[in-house]
Parts: C-alpha cells; sequence; structure tokens
C-alpha cells in the first residue's frame, strides 16, 4: 500500500491548521491529532512539529511559504517560549504509544489517555505538566498541580526533561493516611 502523500497545513498563530477535509479526517481519526472544527483539523504547535517529522504534514506560512523544521520551531517558540520542553515531553509519551491531547482548559499541559482508550468515549486517566530540570519548583506551584488534577478527577503526571532531552516520569497521587 502506498504511502498517502502529506497533507499541507497552514501555521497560523498558535495553531496549525489543515484545510483539506479528508486529510483531515484521516489524520484526526488515525491518531486522535488536534480537534475537527468546520471540516478543518486545528492542530496544537506541538501535534504539528510531532506530524511534520513523522512526514504526515508539511507546514506553510501564511504567506504560503514552505517551512522546513528550524523555522517552524522559531516561530512556535516565539509563540510559546517553553515549546521545547512542552513538544519533548509530548512527543516522547507519543511514542510510547499514549493518546496526548491539549489540556489548556484544565491549566495543565496535556491529558493523556490509557493505552488503547478511545479520547471522547473515555477520560484522560492523567494531567501531565511538561518542566524542564531547570526551572525553579516551588511548593506553591507543586500544590497548584496537585488541585488542578484534583478538581478534573485525574491522576498528575509530571515529565521532568533533562539537558539531554531524556524525560522522566513522575505520577503523584493522594494519600489518606
Amino acid at each position: 500500500m502506498a504511502k498517502e502523500p502529506p497533507a499541507e497545513a497552514i501555521l497560523t498563530g498558535d495553531k496549525v491548521i489543515i484545510l483539506d477535509k479528508e486529510a483531515s479526517n484521516r489524520i484526526f481519526n488515525k491518531g486522535w491529532y488536534g480537534q475537527i472544527v468546520r471540516d478543518k483539523l486545528e492542530l496544537a504547535l506541538v501535534e504539528a512539529l510531532f506530524l511534520m517529522q513523522k512526514g504526515t504534514i508539511v507546514i506553510k506560512s501564511q504567506k504560503g511559504r514552505l517551512m522546513d523544521l528550524k523555522r517552524f520551531i522559531k516561530e512556535a517558540t516565539k509563540v510559546d517560549p517553553r515549546f521545547y520542553t512542552r513538544y519533548t515531553v509530548y512527543a516522547d509519551i507519543r511514542k510510547r504509544g499514549y493518546i496526548t491531547k491539549t489540556a489548556l482548559k484544565y491549566g495543565a499541559d496535556f491529558r493523556v489517555y490509557e493505552r488503547g482508550t478511545t479520547p471522547g468515549q473515555e477520560h484522560a486517566k492523567w494531567v501531565l505538566f511538561a518542566v524542564h530540570e531547570t526551572e525553579i519548583f516551588d511548593w506553591r506551584k507543586f500544590a497548584a498541580m496537585m488541585r488542578v488534577a484534583h478538581s478534573v478527577r485525574k491522576k498528575l503526571l509530571i515529565g521532568i526533561v533533562d539537558d539531554e532531552g531524556d524525560v522522566t516520569y513522575y505520577e503523584v497521587r493522594w494519600t489518606r493516611p
């Protein structure tokens, strides 16, 4: 079976949009990437880079110029200064087989679904925060993360990126003594 040609996508601010309805549905249904809005697939920047690196999409600027990886990363970092850390965690957990969606409405970086589950039919198991090992991490920030996870009835997962780009995960749960 021949591989599908990469779908064309356009960078628009903090999203990447695939206009072609057929390509949008194919990419969404194959890996639960992004969200379909009026027959267009809207991807978060981290999802777009992941799909770009897989050869699933090519990304153009709003002026129609094809973007290479370096240019896209530069533009994404202008929009999101934490892009590198967030992308590193996103790509790592996706490669491990977990469906991962953005979780900005929850106040977290990502929602992570257990392997084999279907977003929309089942709930995410974790809220995931991406943190670089050099970030200042105080108890207030940690408590806020715990409150977010607890309020949406999810387990807290923290992905810490080291200077080599490796990710270590810590699952944190409430316990009653």
